[in-house]
C-alpha cells in the first residue's frame, strides 16, 4: 500500500491495495479487500467492500457500493461525478462518464454515459427515471462513522459463536449468533452491529449454515439467515441503500432474512429488504431486490424501482 500524507488522513482499511500514482482525499473511506489502481479518489468518497476501481477519476461525495467494478487496468479513464451513488456489484466500462447526482443500480452494467440525476438499471444500463426534486441538504459525510471506526479498530475482529468455524483471511467484524455447526469460507466478509446505525445490526445464521468463501455480509440492518441455508462463493448480500430523494443520500435500512435450506448460487447478490423463504433457489450470479416465495426458483429482478438505489 503506498502511504502518504493524503492517505494518513483517509480511512484505508487493512487488506486494501492503493497503489503508487494513486491519491486519496481527506475524509474518504476504503473498505477491507478493494484495489484502488492508477486513479484520482477525490475528498470525502466511500468505496466498499472488494471493489476493483482502475484508472478512475471519482469526484467529492461519490459513493461506490461493495464488489463494483470500475473500468479495467490499460483502459480509458472512467470519471464519477460529484455525488454519484455506484451500486452493489455493478460494473463501469472504461472511458464511461457517470454524471453528478447519478444512481447506478445494484448490479447493473454500465456502457454509455449517464447523465446528471439519472438513475440506470440493467445490463447494458438504461435510464430508468430522473431524480426530481431532490432535497439539497449538501454532500454525503462521512466524518462521524470514520470517527467510530477508527476508535473501535482494536476490536475489529468479532468472536464466533460456540461451534462455528471460520476457514480465515476474511474480515469478521460482525456482531454474531445463531445456531451449532456453522461454516465461514475462506476470505468471508461479515459486518453489522447492534450498536450501529439499527438495533437490528449483525449476522444470525441458524444450525448447518454455509457461507462460501468470499462472500460479503454487509448486516447493518440485520441479515437473518435459517438453518441449513447454504450460499455459494462470493455471494453478497446488502441490509440497507440510501434515500434518493436528499442530496446526501443518507443510509436507509433495508432487513435481509433467508429461510431455512434456502441456496444461493455462486455470485448472486441479494439486496434488502428482502424475505428468500424457505427452500428458495437463488441462480448463480442473479440479482435478487425483492422476496422470493418459499420453494421459488430465481434467476433474479434488476429494474425494481424501488430499490435502484441499492
Amino acid at each position: 500500500m503506498e502511504h502518504s500524507s493524503r492517505l494518513l488522513t483517509a480511512l484505508v482499511e487493512a487488506g486494501t491495495e492503493v497503489t503508487a500514482g494513486t491519491t486519496v482525499g481527506a475524509g474518504s473511506w476504503i473498505r477491507f479487500g478493494t484495489a484502488v489502481r492508477a486513479s484520482v479518489v477525490e475528498g470525502g468518497v466511500f468505496v466498499g467492500f472488494r471493489c476493483r476501481i482502475d484508472a478512475a477519476r471519482i469526484a467529492t461525495g461519490c459513493q461506490i457500493a461493495s464488489m463494483s467494478t470500475l473500468g479495467r487496468p490499460g483502459g480509458a479513464p472512467v470519471v464519477v461525478e460529484a455525488g454519484a451513488w455506484i451500486g452493489a456489484r455493478a460494473v463501469v466500462d472504461p472511458g464511461v462518464r457517470i454524471g453528478p447526482g447519478a444512481v447506478v443500480a445494484a448490479g447493473a452494467h454500465v456502457t454509455a454515459d449517464v447523465p446528471a440525476d439519472t438513475i440506470v438499471v440493467g445490463r447494458p444500463a438504461r435510464p430508468l427515471r430522473r431524480r426530481q426534486g431532490v432535497t439539497e441538504d449538501g454532500a454525503p459525510d462521512f466524518t462521524d462513522i470514520i470517527a467510530r471506526v477508527r476508535a473501535r479498530a482494536d476490536s475489529g475482529r468479532r468472536p464466533l459463536p460456540p461451534g462455528w468455524t471460520s476457514d480465515g483471511d476474511g474480515m469478521l467484524d460482525a456482531e454474531f449468533a445463531g445456531g451449532d455447526r456453522v461454516r465461514l469460507g475462506v476470505g468471508v466478509i461479515a459486518m453489522g452491529r447492534s450498536d450501529g446505525p439499527s438495533p437490528r445490526g449483525g449476522v444470525r445464521i441458524g444450525s448447518h449454515g454455509r457461507i462460501g468463501a468470499g462472500c460479503v455480509l454487509e448486516g447493518s440492518d440485520g441479515i437473518d439467515i435459517g438453518p441449513g441455508a447454504d450460499l455459494g462463493p462470493r455471494v453478497l448480500v446488502v441490509s440497507s441503500g440510501h434515500d434518493l430523494a436528499r442530496r446526501s443520500l443518507p443510509w436507509q435500512g433495508g432487513p435481509v432474512r433467508i429461510g431455512a435450506n434456502v441456496r444461493i448460487g455462486a455470485d448472486a447478490t441479494v439486496v434488502g429488504p428482502c424475505v428468500l423463504g424457505d427452500g428458495a433457489v437463488v441462480a448463480p450470479g442473479a440479482v435478487v431486490v425483492g422476496d422470493v416465495p418459499a420453494g421459488h426458483t430465481t434467476s433474479g429482478v434488476l429494474a425494481a424501482e424501488r430499490r435502484a438505489a441499492s
